[in-house]
């Protein structure tokens, strides 16, 4: 399903959508427009902001509920232990020649779209995490929301 191209994509992207600075009031801000985001999309999501390893922002559109909390927490585990993006991490695992033990573990960790890093100064510092749409969309919403807040282009 993944390319190495489609790695590389993921790579730049990340590059490309990393903070000047992020405090407690861009929590709020990043949160609020995903929140926005989410109303337009054909399934509601879930939104969740951690700064520094404290759930900072968190918000759930009527509609989801547990099971998405659930995917949050294994979607942010994801970009924790990478510093990248949890669609980076699935096509990296599937496109490994071996997997590293953790890269087995899909209780605890999550391998699809919807869980990017908040990179300040070059130093990983926390996760914006969306779920409830399909894992390519829940990626799309996240990058397009998160480069709007940035004023970039992707």
């Amino acid at each position: 399903m993944y390319t190495p191209a489609f790695a590389e994509s993921l790579k730049h992207l990340e590059e490309v959508l990393r903070f000047p600075s992020f405090d407690l009031e861009d929590a709020y801000a990043l949160g609020t427009r995903l929140r926005e985001a989410g109303t337009r999309e054909p399934e509601p999501i879930a939104v969740r902001i951690v700064l520094d390893d404290l759930i900072v922002y968190q918000t759930f559109l009527p509609g989801t509920g547990k099971d998405n909390n659930w995917w949050m927490d294994k979607k942010y585990a994801t970009v924790k232990r990478t510093h990248h993006s949890s669609l980076l991490a699935a096509a990296e695992r599937e496109l490994a020649s071996s997997r590293e033990d953790w890269q087995c573990d899909e209780e605890h960790y999550a391998f699809c779209g919807g869980g990017f890093p908040i990179v300040v100064d070059g130093q990983f510092r926390g996760a914006a995490i969306v779920s409830g749409l399909p894992h390519l969309d829940d990626h799309r919403c996240l990058t397009e929301t998160i480069a709007a807040y940035l004023g970039k282009t992707i």
